[in-house]
């Protein structure tokens, strides 16, 4: 039978991160913000206010001032523009 804690324990145990795994995923993180502030200033603000942000592409061209067009095409490509720096990163 597994070890469970019991009911009402303080605390249950909590894994702590190994620090090869923190450091990997700090230099994922940079490897990451260097890909998207090497990004036009037009992809950049784009795909900050969809993934960051959370807005709608109604809300973004109201932002930026451009229709929807304007931002689902800055957004494909900045996307894309990103898969293309970043895809080393994969397993």
């Amino acid at each position: 039978v597994g070890h469970s804690p019991e009911p009402g324990a303080p605390t249950a145990p909590r894994e702590i991160e190994r620090p090869d795994s923190a450091m990997e995923r700090g230099e994922l993180r940079g490897k990451i913000a260097e890909a998207i502030e090497n990004l036009s200033p037009d992809h950049r603000e784009v795909i900050l206010l969809k993934e960051l942000d959370g807005l709608s592409y109604q809300e973004i061209a109201d932002s930026v001032g451009c229709s929807i067009g304007t931002v689902m095409s800055r957004l494909f490509y900045a996307r894309k523009k990103l898969q293309e720096k970043l895809q080393d990163l994969r397993p």
